[in-house]
């Protein structure tokens, strides 16, 4: 690592139980430890709020209600001090050397923002946590394909599943559950956008990166586990009213100059959330 650049760690909690747990015990296990880790608690029960109290590590910030998950990450970036901040789900278990790959892939790369780590699933198939930003055919085939089959070509190519899973690679946008960002690209771009209360956050900050001048990278060599639905749970219709929403504000935000295509999105938006709540009916 050429410049030694230090991290820490802000966890976004929403009763995420024992997972949040586990994830705070892989974090203490780093072979490159966080200066500061930050809980922010969104909500949680007593019991882990108990629990909590035994980190002596861990700073636990109460905003006394749910903030969503982009106030959150910036509360929780304001207290802390390190050169790079890596915002993470509590559902997630880092390899012990995660968070070492990542810090030194920065430190080595001046001009990327933000990289991510390879995301496994329980069951060890691996996540396509490191995407493309879709044009116009490639978004339109995967939002309407992806209801009825997730392996359709439009949805492989938009989530980008033939990337190499050895070798770091840069991609247009990584997966929020696992993201290590530096201090002064979050700077320049004036952090996370607080309009997105849950989904798409992710994608908007990466493309706020990118559009100042930052590369975004995906580094396979460092690898997580992530639970999945440990907070949010089954998909339901508000989790899927909030998803579109959030959908429509990066269409809005692309889109910002070209008024028809804001109207275009919010019908096709609108019309496919029946769709996908139809679908979350039936599985």
């Amino acid at each position: 690592m050429a410049k030694n650049s230090s991290y820490s760690a802000v966890i976004i909690e929403y009763f995420s139980g024992d997972h949040l747990f586990k994830c705070l015990d892989s974090l203490l296990a780093q072979t490159l430890q966080a200066k500061e880790i930050i809980v922010i608690n969104n909500g949680a029960s007593d019991e882990s709020i108990s629990k909590l109290e035994k980190y002596d590590k861990v700073q636990v910030v109460n905003p006394a209600a749910n903030l969503g998950y982009a106030r959150a990450a910036n509360l929780g970036i304001a207290n802390t001090t390190a050169d790079i901040v890596a915002t993470l789900n509590p559902d997630i278990v880092l390899d012990r050397d995660c968070a070492e790959l990542l810090v030194g892939y920065l430190d080595e790369n001046e001009k990327v923002g933000a990289v991510g780590p390879l995301i496994r699933e329980p069951d060890g198939v691996i996540y396509p946590s490191a995407r493309i930003e879709p044009g116009l055919k490639v978004a339109i085939g995967h939002a309407i394909f992806s209801l009825i089959n997730r392996d359709n070509k439009f949805t492989r190519k938009y989530q980008n599943v033939d990337i190499d899973k050895q070798n770091p690679t840069k991609v247009d946008w990584l997966s929020g559950a696992a993201m290590f960002v530096t201090r002064d690209a979050l700077n320049k771009v004036g952090m996370w956008d607080e309009r997105y209360f849950m989904y798409c956050e992710d994608i908007d900050l990466c493309n706020s990166l990118r559009t100042n001048g930052f590369d975004i990278a995906f580094q396979p060599q460092a690898k997580i586990t992530h639970v999945g639905g440990g907070s949010s749970g089954n998909a339901n219709i508000k989790l899927l009213f909030i998803h579109h929403k959030s959908l429509y504000l990066f269409a809005c935000k692309k889109y910002k100059n070209q008024p028809l295509m804001k109207i275009l999105a919010l019908i096709f938006i609108g019309i496919r959330f029946p769709f996908a709540v139809i679908k979350s009916k039936i599985r």
